[in-house]
C-alpha cells in the first residue's frame, strides 16, 4: 500500500514537472528567449530530471507516509497503536490542549478588552452630559451677564424694554391691570459730589435692595440708568401700586447710609402710570415709558421725596 502510494505520487509528479518544463521552454522559445539546440535541450532535460529526484525524495516518500499513517489510523479497529501513532497522538493533544490555553487566554483579553471599551463609553457620555451640563450653565450665566447691572444685581435697562413690551401686549390682550413705577433718588449728584462715587455705589445697592424687599415673585426692577429705577408690577390695580410707592419711599426714608465716619440720609422721587383705565391713551410702550417720566418730573418739581400719580 505504502509503495504504491509512492509510485502514484512519483508518476504525477514527473507528469508535472515534465509538462510545466515544456510549458516554459514553448514560451521563452516563442519569445525569442533562448534557442532549441542540443545543448539547451540536454540541460533543460537534466535540470527536470534533478527535479523530479528532488521531488520524489523530498514531497512523494514524506507525503506517501503520511498517507499510509491516516489510513491506518481510520481502518484500525483496535485501540493499540504503534509506538509512532501513540507519539503522534500525543503530541497533537498536546498541541491541543496548548491550542486551548492561548484560546482561552485570548477570550479573558478579549472579555478585558470589551470591559474596558464600556468603561471608556461609560466616561465618555459622562463627560457628554458633563459637557452639555457646563455649556448649559454657561450659556445661563452668559444670559444672566446680558440682562443684568453688574452694580446692583437687578435687571438692565435693554432688558426693561423687552419686559414691558411683553407685559403691555398682555395686559392690552387681556384687558388686564398693569403698573409701572420710576423711581429717582433725589440729590444723588451731591452724594457723589461730596462723598465720592465709591459711597454713590453703595447707595445705589442699598436703594436696589429696598426696591427688591417691597416686590412680589412676579413683579420685576431694574436699574433704568444712573439713579434711575423702573419697577413693573403686572396685575397691579393703581391704589396697589401707590401703596407700593409709599412703602419704598418711606423705607428709603428711614434708612441711614453709612460709610467710615460718614452718616447720612436720603430721599426718593416716584412716578407711577397704571393702563387699565388707559388703554385708549396709550398707543405703544414707548408712550408709557413717556408718561410714567412726566409723573416722576412732576414728583421732584413738587419738592422731591414725593409719589405722583396722574
Amino acid at each position: 500500500m505504502h509503495h504504491n502510494i509512492t509510485i502514484w505520487l512519483t508518476i504525477k509528479i514527473v507528469l508535472y514537472t515534465t509538462f510545466i518544463t515544456v510549458m516554459t521552454c514553448g514560451y521563452l522559445y516563442t519569445n525569442n528567449s533562448i534557442n532549441l539546440n542540443i545543448t539547451t535541450v540536454s540541460g533543460i532535460i537534466v535540470i527536470n530530471i534533478v527535479a523530479i529526484v528532488i521531488a520524489v525524495m523530498f514531497v512523494a516518500k514524506p507525503l506517501a507516509q503520511l498517507l499510509h499513517t491516516i489510513q491506518i489510523l481510520v481502518n484500525t479497529e483496535s485501540t493499540t497503536f504503534a509506538p509512532f501513532t501513540k507519539e503522534f497522538l500525543i503530541t497533537l493533544t498536546h498541541e491541543l490542549e496548548q491550542f486551548k490555553t492561548r484560546s482561552d487566554s485570548l477570550l479573558r483579553e478579549k472579555d478585558s478588552i470589551v470591559n474596558e471599551l464600556i468603561e471608556s463609553k461609560k466616561l465618555l457620555e459622562k463627560y457628554s452630559n458633563n459637557l452639555e451640563e457646563m455649556v448649559e450653565q454657561r450659556t445661563e450665566i452668559l444670559k444672566w451677564l446680558s440682562i443684568t447691572d453688574p452694580l446692583t444685581g437687578l435687571y438692565n435697562r435693554r432688558y426693561f424694554i423687552e419686559q414691558i413690551e411683553l407685559e403691555f401686549k398682555r395686559a392690552k390682550r387681556y384687558n388686564r391691570d398693569l403698573s409701572l413705577l420710576m423711581l429717582d433718588i433725589d440729590h444723588f449728584k451731591s452724594v457723589n459730589d461730596n462723598y465720592g462715587h465709591q459711597v454713590g455705589d453703595i447707595v445705589l445697592r442699598k436703594i436696589s435692595s429696598i426696591i427688591i424687599n417691597q416686590l412680589r415673585d412676579s413683579d420685576l426692577a431694574f436699574r433704568y440708568g444712573g439713579e434711575e429705577f423702573m419697577v413693573i408690577l403686572p396685575e397691579t390695580k393703581p391704589d396697589d401700586a401707590i401703596n407700593v410707592a409709599k412703602r419704598m419711599k418711606q423705607e428709603i426714608m428711614d434708612t441711614e447710609h453709612t460709610y467710615r465716619t460718614l452718616h447720612f440720609k436720603i430721599t426718593a422721587s416716584i412716578g407711577i402710570v397704571s393702563i387699565k383705565d388707559m388703554l385708549g391713551t396709550f398707543e405703544t410702550v414707548d408712550d408709557i415709558i413717556k408718561k410714567v417720566d412726566d409723573n416722576l418730573y412732576k414728583a421732584k418739581n413738587s419738592g422731591r421725596n414725593t409719589i405722583i400719580y396722574e
